[in-house]
């Protein structure tokens, strides 16, 4: 019997394991930023970091200040990256508490100058068309290393890295990632050639860690791997273990008469006289209610299948081959197939499994 009504169980020595997995493919020479916005992509952040900081981990990076913010409130001591930015209010928080702003313009550095400073990383959109200055061919490479000159002379702004976003790279036969290492390598030659010092390069997320790890420079990025799920259905990573499992618990059983509805709307309605538990977990904790009628549980080692409507905080399970009482224990997934499987009848990735998990779900911790 599980301990809370839903539950996230995390296993440790599974985020170790793809640790020490990745710094084994990238080498002694090139550094690992973990990724850890998203509160770890639901997986702890704070607990994440504990962690790494153990292995040696020296850098993280989150999404936004609030999450770094609460990494230090928790005695994390590496350097951490902010990738979004900062709002003008904040800045002056970024010296307090010994943060890396990312910083994708001259605009944007002039106002960190303004306001007190900051250690940065430059942003460049090499092509994904989001963050950061515009080089996306050799044509706008000078433009953008003058801009980076005049950053590098701004008082109270610190440059330790600069860094890009691949867009395809989980396509191991991507050209657009070849043109973008080729146009963000081009402009690292212009800043050396220029005696303009950026600090460390890094441009490698999860999928290029895997499919181009001669991309890597002097540091990489660790997302979703780290956490033991393949960054793309295109990729197959057999060498990483998943640490997340999302339990929950039978809250009551029911005989259905043929012919009886469940839950909102009536959409269901029972062929034979069948058994059925209400299951503890709903949309408001992350169970998506379009996964209604279309998903499997696990009760006691068989497929449960939900019917009817995923309510808030319940749903129906079918039991009717299935021996078990109030309190069993049922999963909703387990491994990588399982949230790959959710994922594809919503129609989005498993990023986003993991993420939508609610607060109000309880983390538990295998540290054995």
């Amino acid at each position: 019997m599980i301990k809370n009504r839903v539950e996230v169980q995390i296993d440790l020595k599974n985020i170790i394991h793809n640790y020490e997995y990745i710094k084994n493919i990238v080498g002694n020479d090139c550094r690992v930023m973990a990724v850890v916005k998203a509160d770890a992509y639901g997986h702890g952040a704070v607990k994440v970091c504990n962690l790494l900081e153990g292995l040696g981990a020296d850098i993280f990076a989150v999404a936004c200040i609030e999450e770094a913010i609460i990494l230090r409130k928790s005695d994390v001591k590496a350097d951490i990256l902010i990738l979004g930015m900062t709002n003008e209010d904040d800045i002056i928080e970024l010296s307090e508490y010994n943060l890396i702003q990312t910083v994708g313009s001259l605009e944007y550095a002039s106002l960190l100058s303004e306001k007190g400073g900051s250690r940065v990383h430059l942003k460049i959109d090499t092509g994904m068309s989001r963050l950061g200055m515009y080089c996306h061919t050799s044509d706008d490479v000078l433009a953008v290393k003058d801009n980076i000159k005049a950053i590098s002379e701004l008082e109270n702004i610190k440059i330790e890295g600069i860094f890009t976003h691949f867009a395809s790279s989980d396509n191991l036969s991507s050209l657009f990632t070849e043109k973008q290492f080729a146009v963000f390598t081009e402009l690292l030659d212009t800043l050396k050639t220029e005696n303009i010092e950026v600090g460390l390069r890094h441009c490698c997320n999860s999928a290029a860690i895997i499919n181009y790890p001669q991309m890597k420079l002097d540091m990489v990025r660790a997302g979703i791997i780290l956490y033991g799920l393949s960054p793309s259905p295109l990729m197959q990573v057999d060498k990483i273990f998943p640490a997340m499992k999302l339990k929950s618990r039978i809250d009551s059983v029911s005989k259905l008469k043929k012919g009886d509805f469940v839950s909102y709307g009536c959409t269901f309605t029972a062929e034979n006289d069948m058994d059925a538990a209400v299951v503890s977990i709903g949309y408001a904790d992350g169970f998506s209610r379009a996964l209604s009628e279309k998903v499997y549980v696990k009760i006691g080692g068989k497929k449960a299948k939900i019917i009817g409507k995923i309510c808030m905080d319940l749903c129906v399970a079918d039991i009717s081959d299935i021996k078990c009482a109030i309190g069993d224990e049922v999963i909703i997934f387990e491994n990588a197939k399982d949230i790959n499987a959710l994922a594809e009848i919503l129609g989005t990735i498993n990023y986003e499994i993991v993420c939508m998990l609610k607060q109000r779900v309880k983390n538990t911790y295998n540290e054995k």
